[in-house]
């Protein structure tokens, strides 16, 4: 039994059956990424394009 943990940032989430943690941008709330975790757990964070956005 394999046991592999793939994290796609930004372009889509490729998520394995035991990813339960999601990182989500706080202000446009996009899924981000998907982590391998115990439980269901939020992570909030600010993407690329909203810090890019936030510069200007």
């Amino acid at each position: 039994m394999s046991n592999s943990n793939s994290v796609t940032l930004e372009a889509g989430v490729a998520a394995s059956k035991n990813d339960l943690g999601l990182i989500i941008c706080k202000s446009c709330n996009h899924v981000i990424a998907s982590l391998p975790t115990d439980g269901y757990k939020k992570f909030y964070v600010v993407c690329q394009s909203c810090a890019r956005e936030a510069t200007n």
